[in-house]
């Protein structure tokens, strides 16, 4: 198989609703590196597939969340991308976490953030997210970092009405 059609599968397997399945393709996405995350944005900004997924999922913000404070990298990843999905209902439990906590913790809270709403980014997120990406701890966070920090600088200049 196709490294790219490889990529694109692992990418439809996030939207599978069996966690081992979820995790299983995120390990696999973590071995394209940088390559995965035009793909992930492109599948993320389809209507259906990986979008719709957590459209009635705001009960699971709470538990999803406990899981940005696991050990496993991967465990993290997911559970961000799953929070990220589930939007604005996920923003007590990140805020609540990226003010609590260093590392990875904070990093994928305020990853999550950045693309929920940047305007609640505060300084010690931005630093978190910065710290990740001049000195990566995994393969797609400092990429992960650079988009988010993108995010944020972008909502910055339109609120001051720059763009």
């Amino acid at each position: 198989m196709k490294p790219e059609n490889k990529l694109s599968q692992s990418v439809q397997q996030l939207a599978n609703t069996n966690e081992v399945t979820i995790v299983q393709a995120i390990g696999e996405l973590r071995k394209f590196g940088k390559d995965a995350v035009p793909v992930l944005v492109d599948a993320l900004k389809e209507k259906g597939s990986l979008r719709n997924i957590a459209a009635d999922a705001g009960d699971a913000a709470e538990p999803l969340a406990r899981l940005l404070e696991s050990d496993e990298e991967d465990t993290r990843m997911a559970a961000a991308m799953s929070l990220m999905r589930i939007g604005q209902p996920s923003l007590p439990f990140l805020l609540a976490l990226a003010k609590r906590y260093e590392g990875p913790t904070c990093f994928w809270a305020s990853w999550c953030i950045s693309w929920i709403d940047p305007s609640k980014i505060e300084k010690n997120m931005y630093e978190c997210l910065k710290q990740e990406q001049e000195n990566p701890t995994g393969s797609v966070t400092p990429f992960a970092a650079e988009e988010a920090l993108g995010k944020i600088i972008a909502f910055q200049l339109k609120d001051k009405g720059d763009v």
